[in-house]
């Protein structure tokens, strides 16, 4: 929403607009691998406290930036205090739920998507009064006025319940099955696995394009497709109002299917990147709106669920650490390498042509990869029945 405003004021290219996308996760990259460790150790309270506090001082830091390495710095702190977030709440979740882990995550990120739905015509129109600067830090009231008082309000609930539950028989079945099922996988079987870095490679490319289009959107719509501003935030915001149901359905997708109807989300990506050619025509937007929605929404769940079915929950903080640091890394990349050939080619046709042959490519790396905890589990439950009968 805010790099037209941008353009139009310091006159900087698509590409050095969108390069501080590539800052931002770059630093969520590095910062993702070290807290994947801190997040098994520490309190996850203190750390979203203190990464809360880093994404807002961030944002309120926009009001000062009057130059391109000022933007990009600003950009660099705001990836640290984001990824930590996210990170915190898919270990969160993760590490309570496990037949229904998908749909849980789901619904735990679906704040994201309400936020995304409101967002970007709530951003165009205070940036029409305020200017861009004032809009980012206006929108940083959220995070410590609503995001952050829930969150710790959710955090204090999910550690009384779980204290209610632990002393219950089927609790205890239950614990001692988990742990059983994930008794021997180490985080150094997890490094040596071949699943393990053809998820990293897929999330990767997933990355590279679910972040490419949501930075291009607002430009591609603006700038070649002839939309005003406020038109191209209201698409933007159906985007985010369908991937309300990309998360909770692909949440329970994944539960059923696991890794296939991961494949699958990545496939229909590719779909919606192929419906932006023919975007103008009313048919087409109201399919890409749907295709983007949906699979956007379910790209956001996959890394936790990837993680505990393949490697289980008590290597889950390094893992969805690393695994996130792979997908910003897709992240850092696409925006920018989509800019510059936009820029340099003076249209997105071959940079669409090449995120859709990543989302594919994507998909095609999930194959074989094994899902060793969640078929241990499966196993054991089966047993248990058995004994009971």
């Amino acid at each position: 929403v805010i790099y037209a405003p941008i353009i139009d004021e310091f006159g900087w290219g698509r590409a050095q607009v969108t390069f501080v996308a590539t800052l931002k996760f770059s630093a969520g990259a590095v910062f993702g691998i070290f807290f994947g460790v801190l997040v098994d150790k520490f309190s996850i309270r203190k750390i979203v406290v203190v990464a809360s506090s880093v994404s807002i001082i961030a944002m309120l830091g926009f009001l000062w930036v009057q130059s391109l390495w000022q933007f990009y710095l600003v950009g660099l702190v705001l990836g640290m205090g984001s990824i930590a977030c996210m990170i915190a709440i898919k270990v969160l979740v993760s590490q309570r739920f496990m037949h229904q882990q998908g749909l849980a995550i789901g619904s735990a990120l679906l704040g994201t998507s309400v936020a995304g739905t409101f967002t970007p015509p709530l951003a165009t129109w205070l940036i029409g009064i305020y200017g861009w600067r004032m809009t980012v830090a206006l929108l940083s009231i959220g995070i410590w006025t609503v995001a952050l008082p829930v969150f710790l309000r959710i955090v204090k609930e999910s550690e009384d319940a779980e204290i209610e539950v632990s002393g219950s028989a089927d609790s205890s079945l239950q614990t001692k099955r988990e742990e059983s099922a994930a008794a021997e996988i180490d985080f150094s079987d997890v490094l040596r696995s071949r699943s393990f870095w053809m998820i990293g490679l897929a999330v990767c490319l997933i990355g590279f394009v679910d972040q490419s289009l949501g930075q291009h959107l607002m430009l591609y719509l603006i700038q070649e497709v002839n939309y005003s501003p406020m038109n191209a935030a209201w698409v933007k915001s159906a985007v985010f109002a369908v991937s309300i149901a990309g998360k909770l359905g692909f949440g329970w997708l994944y539960d059923k299917l696991s890794v296939k109807g991961i494949m699958l989300c990545y496939f229909m990506m590719a779909v919606s990147v192929l419906l932006m050619f023919p975007i103008s025509i009313l048919s087409a937007l109201v399919a890409f709106t749907i295709t983007r929605g949906l699979s956007h929404g379910g790209s956001i769940v996959d890394i936790p669920v990837l993680s505990k079915h393949c490697f289980g929950p008590k290597v889950l903080g390094k893992t969805i650490g690393i695994l996130t640091a792979c997908v910003t890394v897709g992240f850092a990349i696409g925006p920018p390498l989509v800019g510059y050939m936009s820029d340099t080619q003076g249209s997105y046709r071959n940079a669409f042509i090449m995120l859709a042959v990543a989302s594919i490519a994507a998909g095609l790396s999930l194959l074989g990869v094994k899902t060793t905890y969640r078929d241990r589990m499966i196993a054991l439950e089966r047993a248990a029945e058995e004994g009971r009968v």
